[in-house]
């Protein structure tokens, strides 16, 4: 049995912005899967696309909340544009606090 992926609105909302490469109705079809609960079975159809297309619209989207979405309490996500070395440093120090969440 699979598990379906589910979202509420607010977590959808904060992905949003990170799905601006997508068109705004297929955010609308991919909100409705995961907020919803629609089947990709019944948005294939209304959009007449294959159950795997809308499969990997959706797909992109939960990787985008996974990757972008979880946020622990009491922590923020920043969006910057740094020079390389210090981007590494960045990215790292947030590797590091995520590690230390996780024990």
């Amino acid at each position: 049995m699979t598990v379906r992926k589910r979202l509420t609105p607010a977590e959808f909302d904060f992905i949003r912005p990170y799905l601006e490469r997508q068109k705004e109705e297929n955010i609308e079809h991919i909100r409705r899967v995961l907020v919803d609960g629609v089947k990709q079975r019944d948005i294939a159809t209304e959009l007449r696309m294959t159950v795997q297309g809308v499969s990997a619209m959706v797909a992109r989207a939960w990787r985008t909340h996974v990757e972008s979405g979880n946020r622990p309490d009491g922590w923020r996500a920043v969006s910057v544009a740094l020079p390389d070395n210090v981007a590494d440093v960045v990215e790292e120090m947030a590797d590091i606090a995520r590690r230390r969440l996780l024990k």
